[in-house]
């Protein structure tokens, strides 16, 4: 396997010691007894919330499994690093939203290139659309937001690039839209610095519950003929739902639109490797599930969509043996 990614906080941790709390000393230890050594090395992004809930998920299963290769995660600023750092041969596994793995696979923006080496293992959480309101915005509908102080989040991040994209197909203006970090808008709406704001966001979300705990908060549907066409226009976004009964004062489904957030790996690991990390990740798909809320939906249907750039070869070996894989994946 190969050295690990340079940028970002690393994160070594044995298999035998997935679990554990451990100090920064005993990390770095750890760290160095890793080097040298084969393993697999996995990009998360923030070592937090979700994702590193998913990888610790993924190296617990592959323990479980018998595997000899210790995982070590490893920190990135987000989604574009991880591509990049897979199509480099830098890190083994990433987690990659399906918006970011199609656009580099065909070197559109924010990509100089196409990345090529990136392959789809599966499917795992959903990170959806989420808008928000004050309930004194006077903001019933999606469409309603322009002239309003929204916020859309920072101007060169991923997410406020796909809010521009649907914005735009939606002929809703966003230049006077703040573009504060999407992180912001719990406070923001708290403090009443804005009417409303988007976010994307894998649901249950411990700060919007913190949020809607606090004060009464809308979430607005996002839909309408132009999010259908946008939809059509961008293969990586879907429709979905955020769950009814997670937040306080909200019984019912919202309907949004949302991208997939995918486990790739290096087109160069071996096909018995990605087999063993795939067949490991279903085999202790219960216990995956009880890690955390945004995994209780985890089947192999779900997991299984149509994918939009291609399969590891070995991945495939494994689907073809359940029976799961069908020629449009």
């Amino acid at each position: 396997m190969h050295k690990g990614l340079k940028v970002g906080l690393v994160i070594g941790i044995m298999l035998f010691l997935f679990g554990c709390s451990a100090s920064e000393e005993e990390i770095e230890a750890l760290n160095a007894e890793l080097e040298g050594k084969q393993r697999l090395n996995i990009a998360l992004g923030k070592v937090e919330g979700v994702n590193y809930a998913a990888g610790t998920a993924i190296c617990a299963a592959l323990k479980k499994s018998g595997s000899n290769l210790p995982c070590k995660l490893m920190a990135s600023e987000g989604y574009q690093q991880n591509v990049l750092a897979i199509n480099s041969g830098q890190v083994d596994l990433a987690l990659v939203r399906a918006d970011s793995a199609y656009l580099a696979w065909h070197g559109r923006q924010p990509y100089s290139k196409r990345n090529t080496k990136v392959r789809v293992l599966l499917s795992l959480h959903q990170e959806m659309a989420t808008l928000l309101a004050n309930n004194d915005s006077n903001i019933l509908s999606f469409m309603q937001i322009a002239g309003k102080a929204i916020n859309i989040g920072e101007k060169k991040s991923d997410n406020s690039r796909l809010l521009r994209k649907l914005l735009s197909h939606c002929q809703i203006p966003s230049k006077k839209f703040s573009r504060l970090k999407s992180s912001l808008l719990p406070e923001l709406l708290v403090k009443g610095e804005v009417d409303g704001g988007f976010d994307f966001l894998t649901h249950p979300a411990e700060p919007v519950q913190i949020l809607t705990n606090a004060k009464p908060i809308q979430f607005l549907p996002i839909t309408g003929q132009c999010v259908e066409n946008y939809i059509d226009d961008v293969p990586y976004m879907d429709k979905t739902n955020i769950p009814g009964g997670i937040y306080k004062g909200v019984a019912a489904d919202i309907p949004t639109i949302g991208s997939k957030v995918w486990l790739v790996a290096n087109s160069e690991i071996s096909n018995a490797v990605a087999y063993d990390v795939v067949k490991a990740i279903f085999a202790d798909i219960e216990q995956i599930r009880r890690k955390e809320p945004a995994f209780y939906r985890l089947s192999p249907r779900n997991m299984l969509s149509s994918f939009i750039i291609p399969y590891h070869i070995g991945a495939v070996q494994f689907y073809i043996e359940k029976g799961w894989y069908r020629e449009n994946y």
